[in-house]
């Protein structure tokens, strides 16, 4: 099944089910496969960008759901022989494309032969190095002790909508916070409800008294924003676990000072009001890092947040399912107890897109951009994002900018609906770069830029009626006309590169011709 195309609006989910394995007859409804989002990435089962319910989905890549059900079957992550386990419980394993990409559709919760602590009844993500499923290799979605999922601790855990599986339990007071968004209610209301086995805040007739926007309708898309206060605890984070219901293609987040909260408003990106840096997300699994331990050059990076902030949330989402879906989130970030270097942002947006034209109808055109980097930088994670007429978006390096040199290629993705997220470190190893073969890779590896060192994105855009048929586009180029910058995903287009970095890499000015690379279909 080729899980880039969802059937004209709506995506047979049900064909999921044919794809993964691991599932169950529910986790048909989770489209999406958890990816690893700063961190390794992979092929993923389902489209990316829809995660579902029990999936959790988008997987940030697109993540199948996980409808919680009774097995005596380890379901997380667990494959189809599960190594030996250590006396110690825990599975140390170096994370990999292949570890990465195992058991993308966890089904049932973990079972008790299977347990690396005590899991029932649990209501903080405990840390440390013992695995939730000890049957299992270490998998920043689905075996992580710094986000275990709801439904392994809380038996309760199961509701109608897409996505369950990416609810995940918040940090241990006093070593880290939780943030999100919830139809329960702002601060605390979600936690003190479910944790306790209150699952009302779920019923329909509860999200529809909670206010209007909570639901988005099959077929329907939409960009909105609201503003969420939280109750969290001030410090200064590192590791950082993103999670979101299935159907939302990203998720941007920041502080701001409206005391205007908990309704669902226009959409827009209106950050501000201090508070701190908040981790945003372009699939439901984001982890950072992607692996158990903090790769050595990372001890010490860091982000602050500031205690009790109030959160602004903009959020695109499309729901190409038959059934209503929830917009729901959590985000763990947990403090780090050596910080010493403020981590900073990859430069990436061009505004000159947000008043230009892509591409006309028919045309197929390459939008280039490069940074020059004005001192030493080392590049910590980076991610493309695009929409569907993108079909290659490709990063690469040219050192000194001697463009006659060969560039490093250091990121590549060519599945809009599995837009993954890489890391450069000394811990995870990316998937290889594969452009003959369309295989989403990058660099493996610390990623350091020098002064005049060139870091290049290309977005090459095919806006035909061959590139619709191919991605089952509800609109044709002819019938939608110039293809311009927004946050639709068939009828617009964006071409940004996001990330993390120490050090600033430049600003993005427009460039011309691209290497065969960066338009290879």
């Amino acid at each position: 099944m080729d899980k880039r195309r969802p059937k004209p609006l709506l995506l047979a989910l049900v064909a999921v089910a044919g794809c993964t394995s691991g599932g169950t007859a529910d986790d048909a409804t989770d489209v999406m496969a958890p990816s690893t989002t700063e961190g390794v990435s992979g092929t993923q089962a389902a489209p990316s960008q829809f995660a579902a319910a029990g999936a959790s989905a988008p997987a940030a890549q697109v993540a199948p759901t996980l409808t919680p059900q009774a097995t005596a079957t380890p379901s997380v992550g667990a494959a189809a022989n599960p190594p030996v386990v250590p006396a110690s419980g825990a599975v140390p394993v170096t994370p990999t494309a292949e570890t990465e990409t195992m058991a993308a559709v966890p089904g049932a919760p973990i079972s008790k032969d299977c347990e690396g602590f005590p899991l029932e009844g649990l209501v903080y993500s405990p840390g440390g190095t013992v695995l939730p499923n000890k049957c299992a290799p270490f998998h920043a979605t689905n075996n992580n002790p710094y986000a275990v999922r709801c439904v392994d601790a809380w038996r309760w855990f199961k509701t109608q909508f897409m996505g369950d599986n990416y609810c995940v339990l918040p940090p241990t007071p006093g070593k880290g916070t939780q943030l999100g968004h919830h139809p329960q209610g702002e601060e605390d209301a979600w936690f003190k409800a479910v944790s306790t086995g209150d699952m009302s805040g779920y019923e329909m007739s509860a999200i529809t008294a909670a206010g209007d926007g909570w639901v988005l309708d099959p077929a329907d898309e939409e960009e909105r924003n609201i503003n969420i206060r939280q109750a969290n605890e001030g410090g200064n984070y590192w590791r950082t676990y993103n999670r979101m219901r299935g159907g939302s293609h990203h998720m941007i987040a920041g502080t701001t000072s409206s005391t205007d909260t908990f309704k669902w408003g226009p959409g827009g990106i209106e950050i501000g009001g201090g508070g701190g840096r908040v981790p945003g997300s372009q699939r439901p699994d984001d982890n950072r890092p992607g692996s158990p331990e903090i790769p050595a050059e990372d001890v010490g990076l860091y982000s602050p947040i500031s205690e009790n902030i109030t959160v602004v949330y903009n959020m695109h989402h499309f729901n190409p399912t038959d059934k209503p879906i929830l917009k729901e989130a959590w985000q763990n970030l947990w403090f780090t107890e050596n910080a010493t270097q403020q981590l900073g942002g990859v430069s990436g947006l061009a505004f000159d897109q947000v008043a230009g034209v892509f591409a006309q109808p028919g045309q197929i055109a390459d939008i280039h951009y490069s940074t020059t980097a004005p001192g030493d930088v080392r590049i910590v994670s980076l991610f493309g994002h695009r929409h569907a007429w993108t079909t290659n978006f490709s990063v690469w390096v040219e050192r000194g900018g001697m463009a006659a040199a060969a560039p490093e290629i250091i990121y590549q993705s060519f599945d809009w609906f599995d837009e993954p997220t890489y890391q450069y470190n000394s811990e995870v190893k990316n998937p290889a770069i594969s452009w003959q073969t369309r295989s989403d890779g990058a660099h493996s590896g610390i990623l350091n830029l020098k002064a005049g060192d060139e870091l290049h994105f290309n977005c090459h855009i095919e806006y035909t009626e061959e590139r619709a048929k191919e991605e089952n586009s509800p609109v044709t180029p002819a019938q939608n006309g110039p293809l311009r910058f927004a946050n639709q995903a068939f009828t617009a287009e964006m071409c940004i590169l996001f990330g993390s970095a120490v050090g600033s890499n430049g600003s993005p000015a427009r460039q011309g011709a691209v290497p065969d690379f960066a338009k290879a279909r």
